[in-house]
């Protein structure tokens, strides 16, 4: 009897083998699950920043049927002022100098923002004009949000242009040539803006001069973007998707972006964190494929544009001015040139989805 229940025992029990076989196999099963939840997180956000670089380029090529090109990324001043010139033949942009008509611009900008999301206090000037939401414009950073959904409403909605086709901005200059406000501008017609921003994707960022390289550092409080000589919050808007800007570049042979020389002062540079003495800074630049028949850099989607999305590490690549594919200047070997934080970057114009992938192709 005793000894039948002691072989009983011993044969309802584990041996502590068996116990450290389970809990490996357990382990095991932790983590391939956890791998493919990783791995399916990842696709799924790429997914997501993927159609909507698909919803953005049909409303791109939208605004080139109406207005005969692709719109410009603020990279180059002459031409942001040939193509207003060229949406708008009837808005007068005075200034003697390509850099007169560009500053002009911008401050007509800065104006129709506060037009077209406050309140006039003066109807004979903008001194005392009031504003909701004024935006700086930024290379790059803001150009989507700019281009296709024109200016702000009183919440801050990009809500169209003005159908006026001599104050598209929502100002204009009177007989004495001085610039004032639309009549009744709150209540003046908008051209319907040919993509949908929701308030909850545009980001915003407060541009520094961090060392002589200008930076875009992301914003939590309007309270730091108050600025004493507009009388007004300035912002620099952003489409976002997971928090992270989406960039557009309009690349042309001739296109200023940072080069292999080392001149950086058209490169967009994105802190990761509002904290201006000891964020990281990632670079976004646009691709190139190669040199032409002329020595000049050939780039992606030339004849088009790029939109570029850091992916989920959240870095557009290293801010060193290092030769590669970053900088435009592509080798045989161009894998070899991707930096690990490139790899993972949505890019319109790759297959593959990403930059990794396509230089895997």
């Amino acid at each position: 009897m005793t000894t039948n229940r002691k072989r009983a025992n011993r044969g309802a029990g584990f041996t502590l083998v068996e116990i450290l076989v389970v809990i490996v196999i357990i382990g095991l099963l932790a983590g391939i699950t956890s791998t493919v939840l990783v791995s399916a997180r990842k696709s799924a956000r790429g997914a997501v920043v993927a159609t909507q670089m698909a919803q953005l380029s049909m409303a791109l090529d939208e605004y080139k049927n109406q207005f005969g090109e692709y719109p410009p990324d603020f990279s180059d001043q002459e031409a942001v002022v040939r193509h207003v010139k060229k949406r708008w033949p009837r808005y007068n942009l005075p200034g003697a100098t390509v850099a007169d008509q560009y500053a002009e611009f911008m401050s007509h900008v800065q104006h129709g923002c506060k037009v077209s999301s406050g309140s006039i206090e003066s109807p004979t000037g903008l001194g005392d004009l009031d504003g909701q939401h004024v935006w700086n414009l930024q290379n790059y950073i803001s150009s989507l949000v700019f281009w296709l959904g024109g200016l702000p409403d009183y919440d801050g909605k990009p809500s169209g242009f003005y159908a006026n086709p001599k104050a598209p901005l929502g100002v204009g200059y009177n007989s004495a040539d001085v610039l004032v406000p639309l009549a009744l501008p709150l209540k003046a017609r908008r051209e319907a803006p040919l993509f949908d921003f929701e308030l909850k994707n545009i980001g915003t960022y407060l541009t520094v001069d961090n060392g002589g390289t200008r930076v875009c550092y992301p914003v939590e409080e309007a309270d730091d973007l108050w600025d004493a000589s507009l009388n007004a919050f300035v912002y620099v808007p952003a489409f976002e998707q997971g928090d992270l800007p989406l960039v557009y570049f309009r690349p042309s042979p001739n296109s200023p972006y940072g080069a292999p020389d080392g001149s950086a002062s058209k490169t967009f540079y994105l802190a990761d964190s509002d904290d201006v003495t000891n964020a990281t800074l990632t670079r976004a630049v646009p691709y190139a494929r190669n040199y032409d028949a002329n020595g000049r850099l050939a780039w992606h989607e030339e004849k088009r544009f790029q939109m570029i999305h850091p992916g989920v590490d959240g870095s557009f690549g290293p801010d060193e001015n290092l030769d590669g594919p970053r900088d435009g200047v592509p080798t045989t070997a161009p894998k070899d040139l991707v930096y690990l934080e490139d790899e993972d970057n949505i890019v319109n114009f790759a297959e593959a989805g990403t930059l990794g992938g396509e230089c895997e192709e």
